[in-house]
C-alpha cells in the first residue's frame, strides 16, 4: 500500500442574512456548520442565482438547528422550512432507488458521479415517486468514500472485521455488514464526539469531512480505494406548496436552475471541498493517506460482491428497472 498527499487551495464564500431584504425569502434548513461547503458555497450560489434571475425578488435565508439531520426531509415536506439538503440513507424505508449511486465499484469524483446520477434520476428513478410533498431540485453525491481509522491497520480491509466504525446509512450499512464491521449509526455532525469518546474506532467518510467535521483531529489514517469504496446520495429539496406558491416568473427561475447542470456544479464544489479537506488534514493534523493495493482491492470487491444485486432487486420492487438504471448510470461514467 502506498502513501501520498495532495494539496489544493481553499474555496470559501460568505453568506449572511443581511443579504436578504425584500421579496420572497425561502428558509433553508441546514444541519452542518457554517464552514461546510453546502453553507459556505452552495447555498450562497443558489441565492445569487435566484436573486439575479428574479431581479432581487427571490432569495434564501439559511437557518441552523431547525431539525437534526435525519429529520430534514420531514422538515421540508411539512413546511417547517422551504428548502434543505438531505441524506437519503438517513431516512430508511423512504428512499430505495437512491442506493444505486452509492454502490461499491463506482469510481469517479463527486462531479462525474453526481452528473451521471442526476441523469439516471431523470431517465429512470423519478418514476418511483419516492420524494413526496417536495420538489427535488437535484441529486448529488460526495466524493470518494474512505475508510478512516484512529490507528493504522495491519491488513487493510481484513483488519476491520469486528471493529467499531461509524457508517452513514444506505449502502454504507450494507458494506459495513459485508466487511464484518460493528456498525455505529450516528449523523455526520456527531462523528467527532463518537470517535473522541471511544464509541467508535473510525468512520466511513469522504475527505471533505476531515476539515468540515474535524475528523482529522480524531482519525489519523485514511484508506483510499481507487475502484470506488462507496459514496453517499444527497437530495436538494424544496417544499411543494412553496414551489407552487411562487409567481410564474420566480418558479421559472427555480426550474431554470435545477437538474443536471446543478448537480454538476454542486459536485464540483464537493470535489473542491475534498481537496481542501486533504490539504488541511495533512498540513494541520499529519493525516496519513494510504492507497489500497491490488490485494486489498480484490478482497473488498469479493466481500461486497453481493450488494449490487441486492440493491438492484430492491429497486426493481419499486417498479423501476434496476439493472437498466444502473447500466445507464455506469455508462455515463465511461
Amino acid at each position: 500500500m502506498k502513501k501520498f498527499a495532495v494539496g489544493c487551495g481553499a474555496v470559501a464564500l460568505a453568506f449572511g442574512a443581511s443579504a436578504v431584504s425584500a421579496g420572497t425569502v425561502l428558509t433553508v434548513s441546514s444541519w452542518a456548520g457554517p464552514n461546510h461547503n453546502m453553507n459556505a458555497t452552495v447555498f450562497p450560489r443558489i441565492n445569487d442565482i435566484l436573486q439575479e434571475c428574479s431581479g432581487g425578488d427571490l432569495s434564501l435565508k439559511v437557518e441552523y438547528n431547525l431539525a437534526p439531520p435525519p429529520a430534514q426531509y420531514d422538515t421540508v415536506r411539512d413546511g417547517v422550512a422551504d428548502m434543505s439538503w438531505i441524506v437519503h440513507g438517513y431516512t430508511p424505508g423512504k428512499f430505495v432507488t437512491t442506493k444505486l449511486a452509492e454502490l461499491p465499484g463506482i469510481a469517479g469524483n463527486a462531479e462525474s458521479i453526481s452528473v451521471a446520477y442526476q441523469m439516471t434520476q431523470e431517465k429512470f428513478l423519478a418514476e418511483a415517486g419516492e420524494a413526496k410533498g417536495v420538489e427535488v431540485l437535484t441529486n448529488f453525491v460526495h466524493g470518494p468514500g474512505l475508510l478512516n481509522t484512529v490507528d493504522a491497520l495491519d491488513d487493510g480491509y481484513r483488519s476491520i472485521d469486528g471493529m467499531k466504525l461509524r457508517v452513514g446509512g444506505g449502502v454504507a450499512n450494507m458494506i459495513g455488514t459485508a466487511l464484518g464491521v460493528a456498525g455505529v449509526n450516528v449523523p455526520a455532525p456527531a462523528v467527532y464526539e463518537t470517535i473522541a469518546s471511544g464509541v467508535a474506532d473510525g468512520v466511513f467518510f469522504p475527505m471533505e469531512t476531515m476539515y468540515a467535521f474535524k475528523a482529522a483531529e480524531v482519525t489519523h489514517y485514511s484508506y483510499v480505494n481507487p475502484d470506488g469504496m462507496y459514496t453517499t446520495s444527497f437530495g436538494l429539496i424544496l417544499n411543494e406548496d412553496t414551489y407552487q406558491s411562487l409567481s410564474d416568473a420566480n418558479r421559472q427561475c427555480v426550474d431554470d436552475m435545477r437538474g443536471v447542470e446543478m448537480a454538476r456544479w454542486i459536485g464540483r464544489v464537493w470535489d473542491e471541498a475534498d481537496a481542501l479537506g486533504l490539504e488541511k488534514a495533512v498540513s494541520d493534523n499529519g493525516l496519513t493517506v494510504i492507497e489500497m493495493d491490488a490485494d486489498q482491492r480484490a478482497y473488498y470487491s469479493e466481500a461486497t460482491a453481493g450488494i449490487e444485486g441486492a440493491v438492484v432487486e430492491e429497486v426493481n420492487a419499486t417498479g423501476v428497472d434496476g439493472a437498466a438504471a444502473l447500466a445507464y448510470l455506469k455508462a455515463q461514467l465511461n
